[in-house]
């Protein structure tokens, strides 16, 4: 899975940990479809169109401000964000449910989660942005090579 899915918060950057294998596709895309499910609420709430969506869940950097906009209103729906400062124990939390018990992954999220607890924007849609490039650059720090 990937960053986005990680994101989605995402904590998505954990996710990242280990690379997508041609056997694991058919995950993939039934994590992207949860998605495409869960971003129906912001979608609208942030006048998104199907292609912001699919930008998001294809892991795309936001580069409009309403793609920046639908990415805080799913950081925050995951408790990743609150709207003004990363959330780091919304962060560990999504890490833990998304790892299943693996508490050696659960372990580079914390460090991810720490490494980015001081992101912080009084603008949450340039915040989301802030919040990606925090957790992208930090999981490049602890080894995680992120692929789509």
């Amino acid at each position: 899975m990937k960053f986005c899915i990680a994101l989605v918060a995402f904590c998505f950057a954990v996710i990242g940990t280990v690379n997508v294998k041609a056997n694991q596709d058919e995950d993939v895309e039934q994590a992207k479809e949860v998605i495409r499910g869960l971003a129906a609420e912001c979608k609208t709430k942030e006048g998104a169109t199907d292609d912001d969506v699919e930008a998001f869940v294809n892991d795309k950097i936001p580069d409009t401000r309403t793609q920046k906009c639908l990415t805080a209103c799913m950081q925050e729906q995951f408790g990743i964000s609150n709207g003004n400062a990363f959330q780091e124990d919304g962060f560990i939390e999504i890490a833990k449910m998304l790892m299943k018990g693996d508490e050696s992954k659960v372990e580079i999220a914390k460090q991810i989660a720490a490494d980015c607890k001081d992101v912080t924007n009084d603008d949450r849609c340039e915040l989301a942005l802030d919040i990606m490039t925090c957790l992208k650059d930090s999981a490049e720090k602890h080894g995680i090579e992120l692929k789509h």
